[in-house]
């Protein structure tokens, strides 16, 4: 199993209030390795936070000592308003909301597009898309971002 496997299945129990783990990472960065616990919360991620989380997981990650004594630093971050979308939760979180779809292959003759999220079960996502609304198999989407306009 993976380093970032490993750590992700033995700290998510750890995550019972309203901050939730979204993703975790082991990557190599200019000043070494890194391992990177992404978090989330209604209403944005805040500094205290990343420390509050740096606190609870902490001495677990220790004792699983997932590298095997090789050093990395552990970050605790903001997943990002840019990251995909990956859970039910952040899926409804984002309903009514313009997002950026990416799709594997092109459909309708195109392959990316700015959409409204209405809504995703298992199988499909539905998207508001030049006021009609339009199913798209689940399959076929490469990656759904919240739309951001500056």
């Amino acid at each position: 199993m993976k380093v970032s496997e490993l750590v992700y299945e033995k700290i998510k129990p750890l995550f019972k209030d309203d901050i939730r783990l979204v993703e975790v990472e082991y990557v190599k960065r200019q000043d070494g390795m890194h391992l990177v616990i992404y978090i989330d919360k209604e209403g944005g991620v805040s500094i205290d936070d990343c420390v509050k989380v740096n606190d609870l997981i902490n001495d677990t990650i220790e004792e699983l000592n997932p590298t095997a004594d090789e050093q990395y630093a552990l970050d605790v971050s903001s997943y990002g308003l840019d990251r995909p979308l990956k859970y039910d939760w952040q899926f409804k979180r984002y309903e009514g909301q313009r997002v950026n779809v990416k799709l594997y292959k092109k459909i309708d003759g195109r392959k990316e597009f700015v959409a409204t999220l209405l809504g995703r079960n298992e199988e499909s996502t539905m998207f508001g898309v030049d006021n009609e609304n339009i199913t798209i198999n689940n399959v076929d989407i490469a990656y759904i971002t919240p739309y951001i306009e500056f």
